[in-house]
């Protein structure tokens, strides 16, 4: 493993903590989970940031980077989230909304750091990622398409995340008055933007449960592209509904058939993934592992080789 490797999954562990540690707190202290000012943010953003931190490193990791180049894009990732989630946590404890918040001279400096720190380095350091990965990426057929679906999706979460900012910005009241990710009457924005960031964990996730399967590659690419059609096809309910202005749970016909199908669609990529998994597989990837870990040479006998291009 790498240095960028090291320290990118060492401030993923941090922010995971930092969400675990939230939950603990929200636990004995109690309060609300909904709100501008409650402990679901620390919880929330420090787990999303984490894991979609350990998706980009792995990501990065096999897009041909070099020490230096790994080191600067992992690191301004690293860095950014850990900057986010701070700020986040700095706010709740005390006491005042993290995001639009305008009420002082320093909540404003917090709003506007938060900001910055999306724009400059989240931002442009996602984009970099997915091209990276689009242009080279090191996996079977199957992973690839995961992780480049899973990518395509996530850039939707930056297009979300600006569609909550200019929501609250048009609402133009503050944080503790009206829930500034409400558009229209009940649509709610934080719905599509939760659902898109999370593609690039599930997708490549399913890559992984189907290698361990006696699917050939072939079967492997198929049911991929049926689980990405499946998460498409809720993100478009999410915003579908966020659009009209209609709560998520409030669907319509067109909606409620594109969910089911598409619910269907991913469980069942699942449940083929799960149904045909080969013990051979899972041993011979414990041993790759515990290979990697022990720092065991490579080549032993039995162990699948790595699937490139």
């Amino acid at each position: 493993m790498s240095g960028f490797q090291r320290f990118g999954y060492g401030a993923a562990v941090l922010l995971l903590a930092s969400s675990a540690f939230h939950l603990l707190v929200y636990a004995v202290d109690g309060g609300g989970w909904d709100g501008p000012v409650s402990w679901r943010k620390p919880i929330l953003f420090g787990f999303a940031f984490g894991v979609t931190l350990i998706s980009l490193v792995w990501i990065a990791a096999r897009s041909g980077l070099g020490r230096r180049q790994g080191g600067w894009l992992v690191g301004t990732l690293s860095v950014a989230s850990v900057l986010e989630t701070g700020l986040i946590d700095l706010q709740r404890w005390r006491g005042v909304p993290s995001h639009l918040n305008f009420g002082t001279p320093f909540d404003a400096a917090v709003s506007a750091a938060l900001a910055v720190v999306a724009i400059v380095g989240l931002i442009p350091a996602i984009v970099v990622v997915t091209v990276l990965a689009w242009r080279r990426f090191d996996g079977a057929p199957s992973m690839r398409l995961a992780v480049r679906s899973g990518l395509a999706v996530l850039l939707l979460t930056l297009v979300s995340g600006a569609a909550l900012i200019a929501n609250g910005r048009a609402i133009g009241l503050p944080p503790q008055v009206r829930d500034l990710s409400i558009f229209g009457v009940a649509g709610q924005l934080k719905v599509p933007h939760a659902v898109t960031l999370h593609a690039v964990q599930v997708l490549p996730v399913l890559a992984g449960v189907l290698a361990l399967s006696a699917w050939s590659e072939v079967v492997r690419v198929r049911l991929v592209a049926v689980a990405a059609l499946g998460y498409g096809g809720v993100v478009l309910v999410s915003v579908l509904q966020a659009a009209a202005g209609l709560a998520p749970a409030d669907l319509t016909v067109v909606s409620g058939v594109v969910l089911v199908v598409s619910v269907a669609a991913l469980a069942g990529a699942g449940v083929a993934a799960v149904g045909r998994l080969s013990r051979r597989r899972m041993v011979a990837a414990v041993r790759v592992a515990w290979a990697r870990l022990s720092g065991a040479p490579a080549g032993v006998r039995g162990l699948p080789r790595r699937s490139h291009r």
